[in-house]
């Protein structure tokens, strides 16, 4: 399904669906390619944080990227932190946000793990930051997150390896991003080992948007891939219909989002979700 809205701020909010055809702008490619992740695979550390353990499944996606050229980190178990995707420059996000050096200094941000609605779960707390007076195994990309804005602002695709991150219902209202795509799931799932590798590897011959859900919606799962626009909704599906993260198309942040310490500005979305 091909869904479109616009988030204005709070006092002209509106939102409407289009289902109208698409133009395709030239592409947008940048010489480099860089990447982030976040792994989290064992969270029973007897600590608050503990649920259940999951499978690996990035190590295989660090691989090819190392071998096509990208250059990048990858942080595992009790090395990943929540601070590495909070905002930086304002303690209104949480004290000791690390964004600038870790999850927005990197074109493609990706996190693995347990999550629920604008939610990703450590198995820790990080590097003592709080959030609200505590600390916390969570990063909110509502409240903790400005991914390619203020401090960092290279975050361009957000790949979100966990159950529910994305919600259709909340894209005008709790993903403030900056990115110029998200993908993940609506519901709860089970994710194969190589999988994140395979839909990077279809991304060569195939959009971001087909090739996330050709690969992503099997078994029942809910995929969704959203993308963003600081123009208009007709360049928010150009976009969603030209991006390719192995092709090098349309990697960067949308690069209009807030500064440091100011309010969200009007953006459009658009997306499509797909359950088999």
């Amino acid at each position: 399904m091909n869904v479109s809205g616009e988030y204005r701020r709070p006092f002209r909010l509106g939102t409407a669906l289009v289902f109208a055809a698409t133009c395709l702008l030239a592409s947008d490619a940048w010489a480099t390619k860089s990447y982030y992740i976040d792994e989290m695979t064992n969270y029973q550390n007897g600590t608050s944080c503990d649920i259940a353990t999951v499978n690996t499944i990035t190590s295989s996606l660090q691989t090819q990227l190392n071998s096509d050229g990208w250059s990048g980190s990858r942080y595992t178990e009790y090395s990943a932190w929540p601070q590495d995707f909070w905002e930086s420059c304002s303690t209104t996000y949480g004290t000791d946000g690390d964004d600038s050096i870790f999850g927005d200094n990197h074109v493609l941000t990706v996190f693995a793990g347990h999550g629920n609605s604008h939610l990703l779960a450590f198995s820790n707390t990080g590097n003592g930051g709080t959030y609200g007076g505590s600390k916390t195994c969570l990063t909110n990309l509502t409240n903790n997150s400005r991914l390619g804005d203020m401090s960092g602002a290279q975050a361009g695709f957000g790949m979100w390896l966990a159950c529910d991150v994305i919600q259709s219902s909340e894209l005008g209202t709790n993903m403030y991003q900056s990115l110029r795509q998200q993908a993940g799931w609506q519901n709860t799932i089970s994710i194969g080992d190589d999988e994140p590798l395979d839909f990077y590897n279809a991304t060569g011959s195939q959009t971001n948007a087909n090739a996330w859900l050709n690969q992503m919606s099997s078994g029942g799962r809910n995929a969704i891939i959203a993308t963003f626009s600081s123009n208009n909704v007709t360049d928010c599906w150009s976009v969603h219909n030209s991006a390719q993260l192995k092709n090098d198309v349309y990697n960067s942040a949308r690069n209009n989002g807030a500064t440091c310490g100011g309010g969200q500005p009007a953006y459009y979305y658009c997306y499509q979700w797909r359950s088999n």
